[in-house]
């Protein structure tokens, strides 16, 4: 079924006509020492309030704060460890590397969802961010991926359904990681461009899925770009993308909709870099 996307035409790199475009709403650096390393996003419905998950195994949850459409301040209510299985933060077993966090999934119960690298995983946390999660049995293929290019990005369908991608491809493509009930499958390839690797997914209320990607010019710049796919092969084109250098290392992506319609916010992993700000940034589509 999705597996078409391995042959879908890559006419769409070259950019198609297309009546959406993504708008720029703007960006607010945050400068703080208290948060580093922000990889995994999610923004409530109204756009005010948000929850995320960092490298360093942690969550926060805070309140934006807007003029119009713009956001020009926060305010963090919570920030806590995340745990492992075992009950204690995964930060406190440094073997492996347990607790880079990476993607975030959330669903409308309250159940979460958090994929990390190094170790190679997936867990959900049934009773919310700063409950005991359960281990979720890894695919085969988990392991053949480079350290540190493993699963970046976790997207939660309007259907309920889990999927995770890695930030690298293997042979074929970037592997469609699902999950169908405690068994990870593979429902096709996504195809890679230009070297742009997958760091960040989430889906709109129709079951369009907005990937963020990103590469890296060591010592130069960054440069991201939004993609936007439908699973069963009928879209996968190019909407935004950014200028080298334009922002920061973006890991990143919510959707979610307001009265006025489609808004994406993104946020950049600032890697623990003090001298760097953390960079919240927000596009409309025009539909």
């Amino acid at each position: 079924m999705r597996a078409s996307l391995v042959a879908l035409t890559l006419s769409i790199w070259a950019g198609s006509a297309a009546a959406d475009e993504l708008v720029p709403i703007g960006h607010f650096e945050w400068d703080t020492e208290l948060i580093v390393g922000l990889s995994g996003l999610e923004v409530s419905q109204d756009g005010m309030r948000f929850q995320a998950v960092g490298d360093r195994g942690f969550w926060i949850s805070g309140r934006f704060e807007r003029d119009g459409e713009a956001i020009i301040g926060l305010e963090i209510d919570r920030l806590e460890a995340l745990y492992g299985q075992n009950g204690y933060p995964v930060s406190a077993r440094r073997v492996g590397d347990w607790s880079d966090a990476e993607g975030l999934a959330m669903a409308p119960d309250g159940t979460a969802w958090v994929s990390f690298e190094r170790w190679a995983r997936v867990s959900r946390y049934g009773g919310g961010l700063g409950s005991i999660p359960t281990w979720i049995k890894d695919h085969p293929t988990f392991y053949d991926h480079a350290d540190n290019w493993q699963l970046e990005a976790l997207a939660l369908s309007p259907e309920g359904i889990l999927y995770t991608f890695p930030e690298k491809p293997l042979t074929g493509g970037f592997p469609i990681y699902r999950l169908d009930g405690e068994t990870w499958v593979i429902d096709g390839y996504l195809p890679e461009a230009d070297l742009f690797g997958i760091v960040g997914a989430d889906f709109d209320e129709n079951g369009d899925l907005y990937i963020l990607e990103r590469k890296l010019i060591v010592g130069l710049w960054w440069q991201n770009r939004i993609r936007r796919v439908r699973l069963d092969g009928s879209e996968d084109r190019v909407l935004w993308t950014g200028e080298r250098g334009e922002y920061l290392n973006l890991e990143a992506i919510a959707v979610w909709r307001d009265e006025a319609g489609l808004r994406i916010t993104m946020v950049s992993d600032n890697n623990g870099d003090q001298s760097d700000p953390t960079q919240f940034v927000e596009f409309r589509l025009t539909e």
